[in-house]
């Protein structure tokens, strides 16, 4: 059987669902209660703890014990790679909605351009220019990984949360 037919990757679509699932991966192959990945991942509700871990059954990722705890099954052991639901800021330009990141971009094509033209105008200019375009193309893509970055903390728990309660 193909492991993609044995389990549904688009349960985890939804970033509380995800969440469930790596707590789940993290732990394997301990089991683990409502209440419990509810206080570890700092839900509000044992019922929406419930309710995604239900999604999870469903798609074939977990099982749930005679005892009524979880269980991450083989399929879900076995998933090494995942889309992770992450926000793009986007632009409205004359009611089109255009992603930040072809601003950066056409940053670096610009800037690439440009430095290319002076390199045979003058190349003391062009070496320069480059320099400093490649500087603020530094800064740009930084920018941009540290907003990816602060969004994908959500899905991390443990020991960093548990010294902030001390």
């Amino acid at each position: 059987m193909n492991l993609k037919d044995s389990f549904d990757i688009e349960a985890l679509n939804h970033p509380v669902t995800l969440k469930l699932f790596l707590y789940a991966k993290t732990i394997h192959p301990e089991d683990f209660g409502v209440r419990e990945a509810k206080r570890k991942l700092d839900f509000n509700s044992p019922s929406t703890v419930l309710w995604h871990l239900d999604k999870l059954v469903e798609a074939n990722l977990i099982e749930k014990l005679p005892t009524n705890r979880y269980k991450l099954l083989q399929s879900g052991l076995e998933i090494k790679e995942i889309n992770v639901p992450v926000k793009y800021t986007a632009q409205i330009i004359r009611g089109e909605l255009i992603p930040r990141r072809i601003f950066l971009i056409s940053f670096v094509i610009s800037a690439f351009l440009i430095t290319l033209v002076f390199t045979f105008l003058n190349p003391l200019v062009a070496s320069i220019l480059g320099s400093v375009l490649l500087g603020i193309n530094a800064v740009l893509y930084i920018l941009n990984y540290l907003t990816i970055k602060r969004q994908l903390s959500y899905y991390s728990w443990g020991k960093e949360k548990e010294d902030s309660n001390e």
